[in-house]
Formats: C-alpha cells, structure tokens, sequence
C-alpha cells in the first residue's frame, strides 16, 4: 500500500473512531451517515433536504479535513494511471 493510500486509510479510522464513540452511533454507518450525523441538515426554500456543508463539532471538522487532504493526495497519485491504464481518455 502506497504512502498516500495508508494516510487516507488511517485518517478514515481516526473518523471511524470519533463517530463510534458518540452516543448511538450506528456500527454500519456509511460515510455519508457520518457525515450526516456531525453536519447534519437543512431544508431549502424548495423543500429540499440539503445536508449542512459544515459542523460545529470542532474534533469532527478537523478530522474530516484531515481525511480530505489525505484524499486529494491520493488522487493526485493516482491520476496518471487512470489515463496509462485506459480507464479514462485524455
């Protein structure tokens, strides 16, 4: 596993920990439930059910920054493979 694999895998597990410690956390929670359970959501002038783009959960905010840096520089890695490969064209 590359470096930048293993950061997103440990900064996920630091997330998955923080979320399993919170009263009736759900044990197959998705990404998106824990998401949903820190940022929790809004309804638009529409009727809409929005999920918010913040927390004010200040432990959550900076692990999910933590897990999304880790992200982009995975991507970032990642990238030129998927155009050698021929998953996407360039």
């Amino acid at each position: 596993m590359s470096q930048q694999a293993r950061a997103v895998l440990d900064a996920g597990r630091e997330l998955w920990r923080y979320y399993h410690a919170q009263p009736h956390a759900n044990p197959n929670a998705s990404y998106y439930d824990i998401r949903l359970y820190f940022q929790g959501t809004t309804t638009d002038a529409k009727g809409k059910v929005k999920m918010n783009s913040d927390s004010a959960d200040a432990t959550y905010t900076a692990l999910i920054a933590n897990l999304r840096a880790a992200m982009k520089n995975l991507a970032k890695r990642i990238e030129p493979k998927v155009y050698e490969y021929g998953f996407l064209k360039g």
